[in-house]
């Protein structure tokens, strides 16, 4: 015969939601031959997948400055949970925040250098345009620097030939990861073959992108004792479903699974939640049902 404990918000002992602990009435003698088992929980897919806690929020990119030279510019992402097309729409703020783009008399903005999702080859996308103070675009030329069709934000200044902007994935961190490229070299293309065009260049993720580096979690309890867990304490682990987006509700039980439960005597019951890396997850709903199920021998 079991019995069932529930834990919801109000079983929280931290400000990241995945730290909960419950308290018997009092001290708990567990014999050999009890257990233990999470027989429901509903969760809201509320973790973000870009964040200083994932290390992945920082990368770079290279502009002209005043002189026509190129220079790096910090691109820090606030924590949050994007997808690829808002993480470039970030990435577009920036640029226009830092007045690297071109601008139209119809009040268009210009960028020239792209975030996408290569559909046809199940990629991400970096595509690089270049630039030069003499543009030919539709067989027109326009100099950016005085046209009054076509002209520059800010004070920077644009090479006399065709080149074209950078981004630099860093090697320190998992923003490469997160879109799929390999870190420590800046992604451009060199335009001596083509000083006399302008030209689009595209660039593949050079392995799969993991724009959600959370997508399982792991539980943890302190009366569990599996001695064929590393580490012992695991209580159940789950990946979250393919229709559930940021935001929605997730109860993944299907079969209940006991654990042993270590001899000793208890006063709490302690759980805390993990991605499947055992990176504690930063949990932003605080709304939670879980409910233990124990069979004390």
């Amino acid at each position: 015969m079991s019995s069932n404990i529930i834990l919801n918000q109000s079983n929280i002992t931290n400000k990241n939601n995945n730290r909960l602990q419950y308290e018997f009435p009092s001290m708990v003698d567990f014999k050999i031959g009890s257990e233990i088992a999470l027989s429901h929980l509903n969760v809201f897919y509320s973790w973000f997948n870009i964040s200083v806690q994932n290390n992945n929020n920082f990368f770079q990119y290279s502009w002209w400055d005043d002189s026509g030279v190129l220079v790096p510019y910090d691109v820090l992402i606030p924590d949050g949970y994007y997808s690829l097309n808002t993480l470039h729409e970030f990435f577009q703020s920036i640029m226009i925040k830092n007045s690297h783009f071109l601008k139209t008399a119809s009040g268009s903005h210009i960028y020239f250098i792209e975030l996408l999702t290569n559909s046809t080859y199940y990629s991400v996308e970096i595509r690089l345009s270049s630039l030069q103070n003499e543009l030919n675009i539709n067989g027109e030329n326009y100099n950016i620097t005085t046209s009054s069709e076509i002209w520059k934000a800010g004070s920077w200044l644009p090479p006399s030939t065709y080149q074209t902007p950078q981004i630099l994935i860093p090697i320190h961190n998992n923003f490469g990861a997160l879109i799929g490229f390999n870190g420590g070299f800046p992604i451009y293309q060199d335009t001596t073959n083509d000083q006399l065009i302008m030209q689009q260049y595209s660039f593949l993720n050079d392995y799969v992108p993991q724009m959600e580096p959370s997508s399982s979690f792991i539980i943890t309890c302190n009366l569990v004792n599996n001695v064929f867990a590393r580490p012992s304490n695991v209580l159940n682990a789950f990946t979250v479903p393919n229709n559930v987006s940021f935001g929605d509700l997730i109860t993944p039980i299907n079969d209940i699974i006991y654990s042993k439960i270590n001899p000793g005597q208890y006063k709490t019951i302690d759980l805390v939640i993990y991605d499947q890396d055992f990176r504690e997850l930063k949990i932003m709903d605080s709304t939670m049902l879980l409910t233990l199920s124990i069979r004390n021998n």
